[in-house]
């Protein structure tokens, strides 16, 4: 990938990175619990959709391993906290921040699309490895500030996930530029 390529998509990531903590963290009033639910939901989807875009374009087992676990355990956590709110008898709500994820995941995923097939799977790990690592803040933050237990529950049982999701997209990120690593 030239060197230009490259720092397109790293401008990319970089402005999606600030966008998303200036609306997580730079919202005036406190976000409720269905806004942060919302939050969650919609990070989720952007994932799920991520992940089915990459088993359809990657040719690496290792990158259609991870993109599967995501695709499965990010659509549970959904699922969950779908169940959740029924249960809550409330509703998710949109705010500013779940609003501007869902732009990014459209931008996100259009970017991706652009993406030759061999520069494909280092495209997607780079937009992986932010964008968890951004989730795993976020969902910290939210484990702090949320008034419903039961979501909080949510939070902490299914943080583990999202770690084990970046570290190895992390791994595969180091392993993808050697020959026939993870291939």
């Amino acid at each position: 990938m030239g060197a230009k390529m490259k720092g397109k998509r790293t401008a990319a990531v970089l402005l999606f990175v600030l966008a998303w903590t200036s609306h997580a963290y730079g919202q005036g009033e406190r976000l409720t619990d269905g806004q942060i639910a919302g939050i969650v939901f919609v990070a989720n989807r952007a994932e799920v959709a991520t992940g089915e875009s990459a088993l359809r374009r990657t040719q690496s087992r290792s990158v259609q391993a991870l993109a599967t676990r995501i695709v499965t355990e990010h659509a549970q956590v959904n699922q969950e906290i779908i169940a959740l709110m029924q249960r809550l008898a409330a509703n998710l709500q949109r705010s500013a921040t779940s609003d501007a994820l869902t732009k990014q995941s459209v931008d996100d995923l259009a970017r991706l699309d652009e993406v030759e097939t061999r520069g494909f799977d280092a495209a997607y790990l780079d937009r992986e490895v932010v964008c968890l690592q951004q989730l795993v803040n976020t969902v910290d933050t939210f484990i702090r500030s949320t008034t419903s237990v039961e979501l909080k529950m949510l939070l902490v049982r299914f943080r583990p996930s999202f770690i084990f999701h970046l570290d190895q997209a992390q791994r595969l990120k180091l392993a993808i530029g050697t020959p026939e690593i993870g291939r």
